[in-house]
């Protein structure tokens, strides 16, 4: 009983502390200066080339960004309400955050969890959430439509276990893949996950097929009129990058430990295994990373400042591989429960999506698994003190960066 009521009062805890950060979250924005910052006002030429073309396939060739043109489309349907004024454009960005929550929500609540209230909060937890959505960027809208896609994909596994018709839920689940696709192009990626359920399940095979029809018959246009994956611009910054996606699975494996520390439990063979694949990988590719890299450049010699980076670049591959065979293990172990293998197999996908990202690597790309972070953070979470103590460094960490985005940033006319 007394674990209980500490399990109890460690829920209430963090939601509260939550409860007050995404209150601090929408202040922040409200506040925030009428002028685009940074990457904004590179998107918000999408909106005009949209104004300008119409939906046509001008319009498509136009898109100077790699991402795709969802969010001029979003933008464009909400230009009534936000006559383009740069806050009420966070604001849209805002909305949709909040509805990522609800639908997290309300498939716990179908799953019958007690804390299907308290769960989606945990969003604010993952410190690049909060620069996500709090900014007039590109990748929210994709973030939302790939949530619901997800959604009615474990919506239609569960009808599948009990043995009800799964076509209209994995056909809406692929029209949702496909609209996700045409604002974030590595969501691609997720076809992926019911290529092995297929393979899993052999009952799936007919509906993973026509899944993969509906996604490909919605996302094709967009990449016929390109002529790839990238608009014509970009091409010349196709390729793989390593790099990238061993720094998308330490973003990844740090945003999990954050949500749920038990997640990581290695016995010491293991671990020494990991660190011994960190320093190959590390020779290989030469991942250098430098945090906090103004202070340290104060704190620390010039001539250090390379080895810094060399050793937090290691670091960060350990924390990668750690979480990538961590999140290889817990899918063999549910490899018995579809709607697990759909999370984690998701969640991999995500992460490694940075490997086709060749020109840049932000951690806002991290939080574009946010769904599949939080639903499989929810296997390996319990209810305590440290729960409550993490979620805060978290959401501090969120504060900290979207206010030194929004309010120490430089601002453009």
């Amino acid at each position: 009983m007394n674990c209980q009521m500490s399990n109890r009062h460690a829920m209430w805890g963090t939601t509260i502390v939550m409860a007050i950060a995404l209150l601090a979250f929408i202040a922040i924005v409200g506040f925030s200066p009428h002028h685009f910052l940074y990457d904004e006002p590179y998107y918000v030429t999408y909106i005009s080339l949209l104004h300008q073309h119409g939906l046509t396939v001008a319009f498509i060739k136009s898109v100077p960004g790699p991402a795709g043109p969802l969010y001029a489309f979003v933008h464009v349907v909400a230009e009534p309400v936000t006559h383009l004024d740069p806050v009420r454009m966070r604001f849209v960005n805002v909305s949709l955050l909040l509805g990522v929550m609800v639908i997290l929500g309300a498939y716990l609540r179908l799953q019958k969890q007690l804390d299907f209230w308290a769960t989606p909060l945990l969003v604010l937890v993952v410190p690049m959430t909060w620069v996500l959505s709090g900014m007039a960027l590109t990748e929210a809208p994709a973030l939302f439509f790939v949530t619901l896609s997800l959604y009615f994909l474990l919506r239609g596994l569960d009808a599948f276990r009990a043995e009800r018709p799964v076509w209209g839920k994995f056909w809406a689940s692929g029209v949702l893949l496909g609209i996700a696709v045409w604002g974030r192009q590595p969501y691609l990626l997720l076809a992926g996950v019911v290529v092995l359920l297929a393979l899993v399940e052999r009952r799936l095979r007919a509906s993973a097929i026509m899944f993969l029809g509906v996604v490909l018959a919605v996302a094709a246009p967009l990449f016929i009129v390109w002529h790839g994956l990238v608009p014509l611009p970009m091409h010349r910054v196709q390729g793989l990058s390593v790099s990238h996606a061993l720094l998308s699975l330490s973003y990844t494996g740090l945003c999990l430990f954050l949500l749920a520390p038990r997640f990581f439990r290695f016995s010491p063979t293991q671990w020494l295994i990991l660190v011994i694949l960190s320093l190959v990988s590390h020779a290989l590719w030469g991942v250098k990373f430098y945090p906090i890299q103004t202070v340290a450049r104060r704190l620390i010699p010039e001539r250090l400042v390379p080895a810094y980076g060399q050793i937090c670049g290691f670091v960060f591959v350990c924390v990668g591989l750690l979480f990538l065979a961590s999140a290889l293990r817990a899918l063999w172990k549910q490899r018995n429960d579809l709607r697990r293998i759909a999370v984690y197999s998701g969640l991999i996908c995500v992460s490694l999506s940075p490997l086709f990202v060749v020109h840049q690597y932000s951690s806002r790309y991290t939080a574009m698994a946010l769904p599949f972070l939080i639903l499989a953070a929810d296997d390996w979470r319990r209810w305590q003190t440290e729960t409550l103590l993490l979620s805060g460094v978290g959401a501090g960490m969120g504060v900290l960066s979207l206010f030194s985005y929004l309010y120490l940033g430089q601002l453009y006319p």
